[in-house]
């Protein structure tokens, strides 16, 4: 299975006649979320930050549908799958995962699964 990572940065470097220099991502795909007493974010807010910042960024089409097979515990690397279902009916698969966590609030992001 390849992976296609999505960045979270908001900003890379890209080298241009050997130099390097700084240019803004136009996708964003970071979430955070407030976990509840069992320490998951729920599936619902789950699906919920994935159809707002699944995007593309020149279109800004959101997706239809989002449907994500749980919730997602509030542990380093923790994943669950999701499929996303744009507006014309093509499905892609995502795994979104945990970045971080601090306290009750945790950060994550999703990469594309390829074939």
């Amino acid at each position: 299975m390849k992976y296609v990572v999505v960045s979270l940065t908001a900003a890379t470097a890209v080298a241009l006649g050997g130099l390097a220099v700084a240019v803004p991502r136009l996708l964003s795909t970071e979430s955070t979320s407030t976990v509840d007493a069992t320490s998951t974010v729920s599936q619902t807010e789950v699906e919920k930050q994935v159809r707002e910042h699944y995007a593309l960024p020149l279109v800004q089409e959101k997706p239809r549908a989002v449907n994500c097979a749980g919730g997602l515990k509030a542990r380093q690397r923790a994943t669950v799958d999701c499929t996303v279902t744009s507006r014309d009916g093509k499905k892609q698969d995502i795994a979104v995962s945990v970045t971080k966590v601090e306290g009750n609030e945790v950060s994550y992001d999703y990469v594309v699964l390829g074939d």
